[in-house]
């Protein structure tokens, strides 16, 4: 009862704010207030929420949307009703909610197999439910922005829903993350079972419709802006926003700052504080950070790690989802290959601080993915003074660190072990792209680049601030 009366305060606080109401729309994954990565919940999810509280920080006030009904599928808890940010953020995150919408089908389902009988039902559910529910004023938004494919799907179908019933439409922006078609490119050599999986055909017909249907299109990334013009639909205009990085969050630091992720190693280990620290103080910690999907190839940064010269002057730390279905074939590769005593396999399940102080306590950060809409987890590591080794394939790094980080342009084992052995041998070569990656990264914080993304908005006629 006392839990009912609490949100019912914080529905009417919300609602008699007199800020500008800004509707985000994230609809896969499982979003919170307090991201827990799935093989289906990630950078978008985190992009969203560092979106929030810069806007909530300019004056806004933000509902977030979220496909829900269904209890997660690592925490086992519902992703059901309303839940508001205060209890991560504090007074400022009684500004920002999300809101679950129930689709009836009442269990996960990967963004790969969401089709357009989900995304109306769940428009459904926010026009009669989420409505009465929370009073919402459906001609107050500001502006709406959706988030990926599906977002952007069901922000075009609120949208025809309010025209439909005579509400004046806010102004919707699509921002995509990633686009099919790169995705497609990306994956020509995958396998067909691989191909059919990702249905991109499916998933190119909506981006065509969500850039036919909104007012403008978000690209987080200049691949973004390129591949836009390959499709049939055309964008009425684009916005440059590429993710940003928390520095209150992620910065550098000594390790007698990072007990928890100390903690975090000692258990991994079975070792104690004193002999973690002995360890971080002898060797060069490679991190590898990522979501536990085959597109990340950890397997391979595996086989590269046990592959270097320098192995026994390097510890690699990489974080693996036990629910994941690769996870078995990836252990296997971790003890087939001897790594061991020189690898360190984390909990999936790290909060944000836990992760801040793995990025500050590394020396270099690894990224072998094949697909990046912007390269959040890079950004996080520049931030934190980590020298970069990345695949091609990460925008952050070619498009802002450029010289600052080791591309590699193979996607072999190989490429990987000689960039890995040099910055083990070359320590003024370590700490020279440190350096110049954190310097790179600090033009990019969330507030920032939220208000420069604003004021475009403004200036193209879609909002008065």
């Amino acid at each position: 009862m006392l839990w009912l009366e609490e949100i019912h305060w914080k529905h009417r606080f919300f609602n008699d704010s007199p800020r500008k109401h800004v509707l985000l729309i994230t609809n896969h994954g499982c979003h919170a207030p307090q991201i827990v990565v799935t093989v289906d919940t990630g950078g978008q999810n985190i992009y969203v929420n560092n979106l929030s509280k810069a806007l909530v920080r300019l004056g806004y006030k933000v509902t977030i949307l979220n496909r829900g009904g269904f209890p997660h599928p690592v925490t086992g808890k519902m992703q059901k009703g309303v839940a508001y940010y205060d209890r991560v953020w504090g007074d400022e995150g009684l500004f920002s909610r999300v809101v679950y919408l129930e689709d009836g089908f009442h269990e996960f389902v990967p963004k790969e197999e969401l089709n357009l009988e989900h995304l109306e039902k769940e428009k459904d559910f926010f026009m009669e439910v989420v409505r009465e529910q929370l009073a919402l004023d459906l001609e107050g938004f500001h502006f709406i922005s959706s988030h990926y494919w599906d977002g952007g799907l069901l922000g075009v179908l609120i949208t025809e829903e309010l025209t439909k019933r005579g509400f004046s439409t806010p102004a919707h922006v699509f921002t995509p993350h990633s686009l099919g078609v790169l995705k497609k490119e990306r994956f020509r050599n995958a396998s067909s079972q691989d191909v059919a999986r990702f249905r991109f055909q499916y998933r190119i017909a909506q981006e065509e419709r969500c850039i036919a249907n909104s007012c403008g299109v978000v690209a987080t990334s200049h691949a973004i802006e390129r591949a836009l013009k390959r499709y049939r639909s055309r964008p009425k205009r684009v916005f440059w926003f590429p993710p940003a990085v928390d520095t209150e969050v992620f910065y550098p630091r000594k390790i007698n700052e990072c007990s928890l992720a100390i903690e975090v190693l000692g258990r991994a280990l079975g070792i104690s504080r004193e002999r973690v620290v002995k360890l971080l103080e002898e060797k060069v910690v490679f991190l590898e950070l990522s979501r536990t999907a085959r597109t990340k190839q950890k397997g391979l940064v595996l086989t590269a790690f046990a592959s270097m010269k320098n192995r026994k002057k390097a510890l690699l730390v990489m974080n693996v989802d036990s629910a994941s279905p690769l996870y078995p074939s990836i252990m296997r590769s971790y003890h087939r290959l001897g790594a061991d005593e020189n690898v360190v396999i984390v909990d999936w399940l790290l909060n944000e601080e836990e992760v801040a102080q793995l990025f500050a306590l590394a020396q270099v950060f690894i990224t072998a993915s094949l697909m990046e809409g912007w390269g959040m987890a890079v950004q996080e590591a520049a931030a934190s003074r980590c020298a970069v080794i990345s695949s091609p394939f990460v925008p952050f790094v070619y498009e802002v660190l450029g010289e600052a980080a080791l591309i590699v342009e193979k996607n072999t084992p190989l490429a990987y072990t000689e960039r890995m052995d040099l910055l083990v041998e070359n320590a003024e070569l370590r700490e020279r792209i440190g350096e110049e990656a954190y310097l790179k990264s600090q033009q990019h914080s969330w507030v920032s680049s939220t208000r420069r993304w604003i004021n475009a908005m403004e200036e193209a006629g879609l909002i008065v601030v």
